[in-house]
C-alpha cells in the first residue's frame, strides 16, 4: 500500500524539504513595553536598568573568568594529552563547589556550558535529579544530549544527510552506551583519512549539576558503568556539589571513588560575591538607583537569611526599581548632571506640583526667609525649575561626598577590634543611611581607638585613605600630584569647606596629605616635670609636722605628663576626621528632594519580596474576591458561605467550624446543604454530583496540607491547621 493510501480519510503532509529554521520569527514587543515605550519615566527606567545589567555581566565576567578557565584547561588537558586506553577505567572528574545559593547556579553552569562549547567540545550532557531517578533515565538522558547535542550546536559543514538521519532515527528509549559508542566510532574512529585530519578526537563531557539531589545508589551505578566504557569513550564528569567535597565521599564508597580522578574547583561564595555586587554597581555615585538605609537593609537581610541568591538580590532590587519609577515623571531625574536641564524643560505642571508635594521640599520652603520667594516657589514655574536644578545639582555632590565619606569611614575602621560599625562597607552604609552615624556611641568608641593606635599605624591607614580619595577622584576627574604641600602646618583652626562634591574631596585629600607628613616626622619623645624639689621638703623636715611631710613626699613623686608631638598631631587628626564624617556623612533623609532619587517606600515591596505563603493561601480560600476580582464570589461577611464559591474554598469554610477530627459524612451534608439548600437530605445524597465535587475538594485540601487521614477512625479526617 502506497504511503498517501488509507483506509480512512486523513490529511496527508510533505515537507518539500522545507526547514523551519528558514521561517525568520518576528520580534514580539512586550506588553508592558508597548505600552509605556512612550512614557518619559519608562525610557529613563529602561536606560539605568540596561546599564545595571552591563555592569552585572562585567563583573560577573571578572569574577568567574579565573575559575571557569582553570576548568576548561583542566577539562582540555585530557582531550589532548591523555590517551582513554591509558587510563585504566578511571574518569576525570571535575568538582565544582557552588555554595547553597540554588538560584545562582543555573547561571554558573550556563556559563561553564558555554565556555566549554567554544573551546573543547560541543559534546555536553547536562542531566538533573528530577530527569534521573533511576539508572536507565540517567544513561538515556546523558547519551541523548551528547548525540543529539552535537547536530544542534556544532557547525557540520561535511556531514552527510545518511548520518544526519541515522542520528534523528534513534529515540530517547534506545540511548544506551552500547549506541553512543556506535556513535562516536562512526564520528571519530571509522571516518576515511582525509576527514579524520580535519575532525580530532573530542571529549564527552557529562555535568551533574545538584550532586546531593541524585540518590547515591543511582550514582554509584552509573559511575560503574562509565568506568567500564572510559577507555574507549574519553568520558569526563563535573559535579556541582553545594556544600563539600566531603558529601562526594560520604556517597561514594571506596570502589566507586577509586574510579574517579577528583579535582576540585572552589567558587566565591555567596557573600563575598554579594558584597562586590554591592560595592561596585549599587553603592557608587554613578549608580542610577539608590536604597534608604531601611530598605537596603531588607533587602540584605533576605538574601542573608533566605537563600543566598545573589541573583534573587538583584531581582528584588530591581522590582524595587521599578516601584520607584512607575508612572512618575518626576523620576526620570534619576538621571545624569547634563540631562537634568533638558529633563525639567519637559517636565509638565502636573509633574512640578507633584514635587512640591514631597515631604523633603517643606523644610526647604521654611528655610528661605523671602516670602516672595516662597510666592514664586509655588506659582512660578520657571522660576521653581531653575531652583529644581540648582538643588538637583547639590544632591548629586551630596551623592558623591557620602559614598566617598562611606568608603574613608570602612578604610578607617577596617583593622579597629569588635566591628562596632561593620566589618564591609554595605554595612556602614546601613547605619550610615539610617541615621547621623556620628551622634551614635558606637562612632564616638572608635575615634577614642583610633586615638589608641601608633604612628606606624596611623600612617598606613592614612595611605590606604588617600587611595581611596585618589580612586574617588578618578571618577569626576583624574587626579593630578600636587606641586607642593601648603605652607601653613597650623591645622588647629582648619575650617572644611561648605560645598560638598569634588571641592569637598580634594580638600580632604590635602588636609590628609598635610596630616601624613606631620606623623611621619612627628618625635614620640614625652617630656616629664615633677611637682616638687629636694629642697622643699627638706625645709619642711622639723619634728612634730609628720603630716606635711607625709603630703610633701607624695607631692614629690608625683609627675606630670606633656604629650608628645606625635599625641597632639594624632589629637587634632582625629578631631578632623570627627568634623569631616559630620559633614559628609548627613543621612539621604536630611536632604531635599532625596525622594526622587532614593527608594525608601518598604511597605509596598515587602509583602511581595518576602512572601507569605500560608497568609496568601488562607485569604484565597477564605476570600476567593481578592484574587478573581468577580462578583459572584462577594461575602457579605468573612464567615458567611454561598454557593458560588469554588468547591475547595467551601469546604475549607466547613473544615474551620471542625475541632481536631472532622467527620467526613456530616461535612458532606454541610457542602451538600449549603450548594443545594432547596433539596432535601435523601436528594442530596443521591446526587451524585455533590459527592464528586466533594471528593475532589477534600483531595486539593489534604494535597494542600490542611488535613490528613486518620488511623483512630476511618471515617474522619484530622485537622492540620488551626
Amino acid at each position: 500500500m502506497e504511503s498517501t493510501v488509507s483506509v480512512s480519510k486523513g490529511v496527508f503532509l510533505f515537507s518539500n524539504g522545507f526547514n523551519k529554521k528558514c521561517l525568520q520569527k518576528k520580534h514580539k514587543q512586550n506588553l508592558f513595553e508597548k505600552i509605556f515605550k512612550k512614557e518619559l519615566w519608562y525610557e529613563t527606567y529602561k536606560r539605568n536598568w540596561d546599564y545595571i545589567e552591563n555592569e552585572l555581566a562585567d563583573l560577573h565576567c571578572k569574577t568567574y573568568s579565573m575559575l571557569l578557565n582553570n576548568m576548561v584547561n583542566y577539562i582540555n588537558s585530557f582531550s589532548i594529552n591523555n590517551d582513554p586506553e591509558t587510563c585504566e577505567n578511571i574518569i576525570p572528574s571535575v568538582t565544582l563547589l557552588t555554595g547553597v545559593n540554588q538560584p545562582d547556579h543555573i547561571s554558573q553552569f550556563t556559563a561553564l556550558i558555554n565556555k566549554l562549547r567554544d573551546e573543547v567540545t560541543s559534546h555536553i550532557a547536562m542531566v538533573n535529579s528530577q530527569d534521573a531517578p533511576t539508572v536507565k533515565h540517567l544513561v538515556e538522558n546523558a547519551v541523548w544530549q551528547l548525540i543529539h547535542g552535537y547536530e544542534a550546536v556544532t557547525d557540520l559543514e561535511n556531514e552527510d544527510s545518511h548520518d544526519s538521519n541515522e542520528i534523528k532515527k534513534i529515540k530517547k528509549n534506545q540511548c544506551t552506551m552500547k549506541v553512543l559508542l556506535k556513535w562516536y566510532n562512526s564520528k571519530y574512529v571509522n571516518v576515511s583519512p582525509k576527514k579524520k585530519k580535519l575532525t580530532s578526537k573530542r571529549s564527552l563531557v557529562i555535568v551533574i549539576p545538584d550532586f546531593e539531589s541524585f540518590n547515591s545508589n543511582v550514582l554509584q551505578d552509573f559511575v560503574m558503568i562509565i568506568s567500564s566504557y572510559v577507555s574507549v569513550l574519553p568520558i569526563v564528569f563535573v559535579f556541582g556539589v553545594a556544600t563539600a567535597v566531603s558529601a562526594l565521599h560520604k556517597s561514594f564508597p571506596y570502589h566507586v571513588s577509586s574510579k574517579l580522578l577528583i579535582k576540585v574547583f572552589p567558587s566565591h561564595s555567596s557573600p563575598v560575591y554579594m558584597n562586590q555586587v554591592l560595592e561596585d554597581i549599587f553603592l557608587t555615585y554613578t549608580s542610577p538607583f539608590h536604597l534608604s538605609g531601611k530598605a537596603f537593609e531588607l533587602l540584605t537581610d533576605v538574601f542573608l537569611f533566605y537563600d543566598f541568591s545573589v541573583t534573587g538580590l538583584v531581582q528584588s532590587i530591581k522590582y524595587c526599581m521599578m516601584e520607584h519609577y512607575y508612572g512618575d515623571n518626576v523620576k526620570a531625574l534619576c538621571n545624569g548632571r547634563e540631562n537634568i536641564e533638558d529633563i525639567v524643560k519637559n517636565l509638565s505642571t502636573d509633574d512640578l506640583e507633584s514635587i512640591r508635594q514631597l515631604m523633603s521640599f517643606r523644610p526647604f520652603l521654611e528655610a528661605q526667609l523671602d516670602c516672595q520667594t516662597k510666592i514664586n516657589l509655588f506659582e512660578d514655574d520657571n522660576f521653581f525649575r531653575e531652583v529644581l536644578c540648582s538643588e538637583i545639582n547639590k544632591l548629586h555632590d551630596y551623592m558623591y561626598t557620602f559614598y566617598v565619606c562611606v568608603r574613608l569611614l570602612a578604610a578607617v575602621l577596617v583593622d579597629l577590634p569588635k566591628n562596632m560599625l561593620g566589618k564591609t562597607v554595605r554595612e556602614i552604609y546601613t547605619k550610615c543611611a539610617v541615621e547621623c552615624v556620628t551622634d551614635t556611641q558606637e562612632f564616638k568608641e572608635c575615634m577614642q581607638l583610633i586615638n589608641f593606635q601608633s604612628q606606624m599605624k596611623l600612617v598606613e591607614n592614612i595611605k590606604q585613605i588617600l587611595k581611596v580619595i585618589n580612586t574617588a577622584l578618578q571618577v569626576v576627574s583624574p587626579v593630578k600630584p600636587l606641586r607642593a604641600t601648603p605652607t601653613k602646618n597650623n591645622l588647629s583652626n582648619i575650617q572644611l569647606n561648605s560645598d560638598l562634591g569634588e571641592n569637598f574631596v580634594k580638600t580632604i585629600r590635602v588636609h590628609l596629605l598635610m596630616f601624613l607628613r606631620q606623623i611621619e616626622n612627628a618625635s614620640t619623645e614625652t617630656n616629664v616635670i615633677t611637682s616638687g624639689t629636694e629642697n622643699e621638703v627638706n625645709s619642711e623636715n622639723t619634728p612634730g609636722n609628720r603630716y606635711k611631710l607625709k603630703e610633701k613626699l607624695l607631692k614629690a613623686t608625683r609627675v606630670d605628663k606633656v604629650q608628645s608631638e606625635f599625641e597632639m598631631v594624632r589629637t587634632r587628626f582625629v578631631s578632623y576626621l570627627e568634623e569631616m564624617f559630620n559633614k559628609g556623612l548627613q543621612p539621604p533623609h536630611t536632604q531635599t528632594f532625596h525622594e526622587i532619587f532614593y527608594f525608601s517606600d518598604i511597605s509596598s515591596v515587602k509583602k511581595h519580596i518576602v512572601g507569605s505563603p500560608r497568609g496568601a493561601l488562607h485569604t484565597a480560600l477564605s476570600n476567593p474576591t481578592h484574587y478573581l476580582q468577580c462578583s459572584c464570589c462577594l461575602l457579605t461577611s468573612s464567615e458567611s458561605a454561598v454557593d458560588t464559591l469554588p468547591d475547595v474554598c467551601l469546604a475549607y469554610k466547613l473544615h474551620r467550624e471542625c475541632g481536631k477530627h472532622i467527620n467526613l459524612f456530616d461535612w458532606l451534608q454541610a457542602f451538600g446543604a449549603v450548594l443545594r439548600p432547596e433539596d432535601d437530605d435523601d436528594q442530596r445524597q443521591q446526587d451524585s454530583s455533590i459527592h464528586v465535587r466533594f471528593t475532589r475538594a477534600v483531595a486539593e485540601l489534604q494535597f494542600l496540607g490542611f488535613i490528613k487521614s486518620s488511623k483512630r477512625k476511618t471515617d474522619h479526617v484530622m485537622r492540620l491547621t488551626w
